[in-house]
């Protein structure tokens, strides 16, 4: 569960473009200013309880398959190892219900909607990947 950051997004009008490890975001998203990992990407989940969605950066250390997100389990694969990646997931950003109380969401883990960018690092540069790009299979949106 990510900390209640409150104190910054309520003095800002705007809401988060962005949130990374549950720290909001207000410029455009970039993979330079997300993590150090060898892929980033830029996915859409949504909060279990309430379905509000968030976009959040995540980073791995895998290369990826074509087909990013498996069908099943809504984990990406390693193509290397074929293996699953479970710590591409991410608990949703620190957020209120509707009705201004703790949206007990909070603690879950973030059900994946799509994969709006993928970018991965090779020899230094960012390449973006959209051939891994796109909705989810689980269609949880």
């Amino acid at each position: 569960m990510h900390y209640p950051l409150m104190d910054i997004t309520d003095r800002i009008s705007e809401p988060p473009t962005w949130w990374l490890d549950g720290i909001p975001r207000y410029c455009a998203y970039d993979p330079d200013k997300a993590t150090f990992a060898r892929t980033n990407m830029l996915v859409r989940v949504c909060c279990q309880q309430c379905r509000r969605a968030f976009d959040v950066a995540i980073g791995i250390q895998a290369v990826l398959l074509q087909n990013v997100v498996e069908p099943v389990l809504g984990y990406p694969f390693d193509s290397k190892t074929g293996k699953t990646i479970s710590e591409a997931h991410d608990d949703p950003p620190f957020h209120l219900r509707d009705d201004g109380f703790n949206c007990p969401g909070n603690p879950m883990i973030a059900e994946w909607i799509a994969i709006l960018q993928v970018w991965e690092r090779s020899r230094g540069e960012l390449i973006r990947r959209p051939d891994l790009e796109g909705p989810s299979p689980d269609n949880f949106g």
